[in-house]
């Protein structure tokens, strides 16, 4: 699992290193003489004034001398998140020492599957109030599917049966779809090292590597990606980083020997992501999404500013500074390892564009340009499309970055007059 620190590995180790009704109820017999169910009750609740209302939807078990109860609590907000909470509990005070990851493990809600596998646990986050504990979640529930709180026998002192809420219909938004991905374009070197998938809505996640596939004459290459425990996801749950494996890629390691590189140069490949995925809301993507592409020759040099090409706005407009790169650079890191200072090092804001297959960077100024001179300073760890970088190849590097997560890196400056 990579921490939120830069991500390295030990040449030697490459391989190791980047190895993560309304209810479905039983009856009476099957919860035991002490158990009891009572059926759902929807509420409806709202501040006076308010437009919209809450809705709650309560169930409740009786185990020997305890109720326990469960709450659902839809929210009136914009966010449309929804509480799950559970009452009834006899000590509620230790549980204020548990982290997230262990209260997940005692008061659990996920989808409701028919199959074996169960669904991964819904994201949120939870909390302990004076006589609740409480799971919110972080996107907005779906009526589409129905959803199961399960309660761990520890808290309640018997088994609990887990309970199935299902809500009401309401119009779904808008499915998800794969707004982007790059690199875009269609000729990518053999020893490309990642893919950025983005999507218009928040995914789910745990199950991304089921639902990609690296095809080539209709045939899936074998495991062609790095496939983390923890995926990596942006804060917004909707680019994606997908790594081609990099032991398949570095001269000298085992998997490289052993399975070859993913891609052959001269070859016709596509990026598939299939429909099934499924959103936040649980809502699969509207269609699968094909990328296709051609590889070219590996690409193990290092990106030159020297090779790049500026070119300069007139002042008193806000007409574009650009850099015209010699090949395709990282997309991400290109949104976020410039910046430009005036000769006073004042930073400039402004708003970044990057196109033309990632080879052209431009900075539209948030005020007209002054005559001036000015400097575009780039961090020398920006990366091509193989993870060469300004400051070594990618074949010298003992360490993986993200492009969220990569460490602090030297500055060069690119200077340039408005005139």
């Amino acid at each position: 699992m990579w921490s939120s620190s830069a991500r390295c590995f030990s040449v030697a180790t490459i391989c190791l290193a980047y190895l993560v009704c309304q209810a479905c109820l039983a009856s009476r017999s099957a919860l035991g003489q002490d158990a009891a169910l009572v059926n759902i009750v929807t509420q409806t609740s709202a501040p006076t004034g308010a437009a919209t209302a809450d809705q709650r939807r309560v169930q409740q078990q009786s185990l020997g001398d305890s109720t326990i109860i469960v709450e659902l609590r839809e929210r009136a907000t914009p966010e449309r998140t929804s509480i799950f909470a559970l009452r009834g509990l006899k000590d509620i005070e230790h549980l204020r020492k548990r982290d997230d990851e262990q209260l997940q493990a005692l008061f659990t809600i996920r989808v409701a599957r028919t199959e074996d596998s169960p669904a991964p646990p819904l994201l949120g986050n939870y909390a302990v109030t004076s006589d609740e504990l409480q799971f919110v979640t972080r996107y907005p529930l779906s009526s589409a599917v129905k959803y199961s709180v399960e309660v761990a026998p520890t808290l309640t002192g018997t088994k609990f049966q887990p309970v199935i809420f299902a809500l009401d219909n309401k119009p779904l938004a808008p499915a998800p779809t794969v707004a982007a991905v790059y690199p875009t374009a269609d000729e990518l070197p053999e020893n490309l090292l990642k893919f950025y998938i983005h999507f218009s809505s928040p995914m789910s996640r745990g199950e991304a590597y089921e639902h990609i596939h690296l095809m080539h004459d209709g045939t899936e290459i074998k495991d062609p990606f790095l496939e983390l425990g923890e995926e990596l996801w942006d804060v917004d749950q909707t680019r994606f980083t997908l790594f081609i494996h990099p032991g398949r890629i570095k001269r000298g390691v085992k998997p490289r020997e052993d399975d070859g590189l993913p891609m052959t140069e001269g070859k016709e490949y596509s990026l598939q992501i299939d429909q099934a995925w499924q959103g936040a809301d649980q809502q699969p993507l509207s269609a699968t999404f094909v990328k296709k592409f051609r590889v070219v020759a590996a690409d193990e040099g290092q990106p030159n500013p020297v090779n790049w090409k500026i070119g300069t706005p007139k002042a008193g407009s806000q007409e574009p500074v650009t850099l015209t790169f010699n090949e395709s650079l990282d997309h991400a890191m290109l949104n976020r390892v410039f910046l430009i200072r005036n000769s006073a090092g004042e930073l400039l804001e402004g708003r970044t564009d990057i196109s033309e297959h990632e080879t052209v960077w431009s900075f539209v100024p948030a005020k007209p340009w002054k005559r001036a001179d000015y400097a575009i300073e780039v961090a020398t760890n920006l990366e091509d499309l193989c993870g060469n970088s300004i400051a070594r190849p990618f074949e010298t590097k003992m360490q993986l970055d993200t492009a969220d997560t990569a460490a602090p890196a030297a500055m060069i400056a690119i200077e340039f007059a408005v005139e």
